[in-house]
């Protein structure tokens, strides 16, 4: 570090997903919060977490990048730009990783100084606990040492993928909007339980415990494809086999698809 930084990593806003990743980085000994700093809006609940967890709330943006050698922007995608225009004074020779959705590496290095680096991430819902899926990117100039610090800064909160920026919405419809897509199959299968006859707790129970166990065991078994998995539950003529039938011919699989491709699209051109 050089003398003026004191300070391993900070977060421009310190919301959700900010907080899940001084979190894990607190958590798992990487950066523990005394080596953390963070910026916010003043008076907000953020600061009674500095004194929580002891990490140094930085009285503004600018301040906060000149303690910090690497910086996470992690302020709403609107407010970008004009926090970023803020910071360039301070900017050159520190890493900038974004975690704002749907801004291209582009629009990123036109508001940042050319001796800024920059990586561009998207960590997703599961992150909050510690099990996230963050794509990761950067600029083809990008020294490997930054995406490295990237890959583990978003470690501390999950499983990181490396992925072209041309791919980042078709993964974003998966990885960032997934967690939605079981969300809504999981609370179907619990309302269907409930409605034949069992109790939301139980329902909720074994919904949410049958989908990690099922998770667990696809990704145990990486030499086995899910469809080798679904035939190791499927008995020919069995139950299982006439909710699958149900399910296809209710078309899931197409429209599952035709989801993606939608969510794929909006990413594109919100980007």
């Amino acid at each position: 570090m050089k003398k003026n930084e004191k300070y391993a990593v900070g977060f421009l806003g310190y919301g959700r997903m900010a907080q899940a990743i001084s979190e894990g980085l607190n958590r798992c000994g990487l950066i523990p919060y005394t080596r953390q700093a963070a910026s916010d809006l003043k008076g907000g609940e953020w600061l009674k977490l500095a004194e929580e967890r002891g990490f140094h709330p930085a009285p503004g943006n600018r301040p906060l990048v000149t303690l910090c050698p690497l910086v996470i922007v992690a302020v709403k995608p609107h407010q970008v730009r004009p926090v970023l225009e803020e910071v360039r004074p301070a900017a050159p020779g520190r890493l900038f990783i974004s975690i704002a959705a749907g801004l291209k590496l582009a629009d990123l290095q036109a508001w940042l100084p050319k001796t800024a680096g920059l990586i561009r991430v998207m960590p997703n819902l599961p992150a909050l606990a510690g099990q996230g899926l963050t794509l990761i990117c950067a600029p083809p100039e990008a020294p490997p040492s930054h995406l490295e610090q990237a890959r583990v800064i978003f470690q501390a909160v999950g499983d990181v993928l490396e992925l072209e920026e041309t791919k980042f919405e078709v993964g974003m419809a998966v990885s960032g909007s997934g967690p939605a897509y079981f969300f809504l199959f999981m609370d179907a299968l619990i309302r269907g339980a409930v409605r034949l006859g069992l109790t939301w707790e139980t329902a909720r129970q074994l919904v949410l415990g049958t989908a990690l166990g099922s998770a667990v065991v696809a990704r145990a078994r990486p030499d086995l494809n899910l469809a080798a998995l679904r035939d190791q539950v499927t008995s020919p003529g069995g139950a299982t086999a006439e909710a699958l039938q149900v399910m296809e011919q209710g078309g899931l699989t197409g429209l599952m698809a035709t989801a993606l491709e939608a969510a794929a699209e909006k990413g594109r051109r919100l980007g």
